[in-house]
């Protein structure tokens, strides 16, 4: 959201989500939803979007196997449904995960709920899917950890990007890859599936960019 707003290319960022975040923009507008596997009240917010910055999610283990599946995969073919309802040109990024297995045969719950959550995506018909798959995602901004892996994860992260770099990414390199994908597209790197090091190609080749018409 901070990319998206401080972005010259972005003339308004809509922010759906249960809370309030505490930022005021003039280009921003706040929407609150509390339940996202009913989408339908949202309708008219989609309405007229250029494209939807998909994040939404949960931690493994942090709730029921049940939930967990209601928020990865209920929520996103939801919310994807009624947006390409509302507003059928927009392009969709989505926040998938490393390891996600679209034949839904792992046996791990994340790779296969991911999976079928990037299948709905991209059987909903928009005419342009991003598909993210990072690695650990580092948090720039202090957070509280939600669990012992994410907290040690922190603590490694400076000699892990070092040793490990493709299975690592920043939080804010992920955030300008997934924005400029809906701003302008993929270039070269026609996807719709982006591996840990995709995006760190692509978050090079767009600080390059920067740089050459700064």
């Amino acid at each position: 959201m901070r990319y998206a707003l401080d972005n010259p290319d972005v003339a308004a960022v809509t922010s759906i989500g249960r809370r309030r975040l505490g930022t005021i923009h003039p280009k921003l507008r706040e929407v609150l939803h509390q339940d996202f596997s009913d989408c339908e009240t949202l309708e008219e917010v989609l309405s007229g979007q250029d494209g939807a910055i998909f994040c939404l999610g949960t931690y493994t283990g942090a709730v029921p196997d049940a939930e967990f599946y209601k928020v990865t995969v209920d929520y996103t073919v939801d919310f994807s449904r009624v947006l390409h309802t509302a507003s059928p040109a927009a392009v969709f990024s989505f926040l998938s995960g490393n390891g996600a297995d679209p034949t839904q045969r792992s046996r791990l719950a994340f790779a296969r709920y991911k999976g079928e959550a990037e299948n709905a995506l991209l059987a909903t018909g928009f005419a342009h899917v991003y598909i993210f798959r990072p690695g650990y995602i580092y948090p720039v901004q202090p957070r509280k950890e939600p669990n012992f892996s994410y907290r040690l994860l922190r603590a490694i992260y400076p000699a892990f990007r070092v040793l490990f770099p493709n299975l690592v990414i920043p939080a804010d390199d992920l955030a300008r890859a997934m924005v400029d994908a809906a701003l302008h597209g993929t270039g070269e790197r026609s996807g719709p599936i982006f591996e840990n090091p995709d995006i760190r190609v692509m978050v090079a080749a767009g600080a390059a960019h920067t740089k050459s018409h700064g």
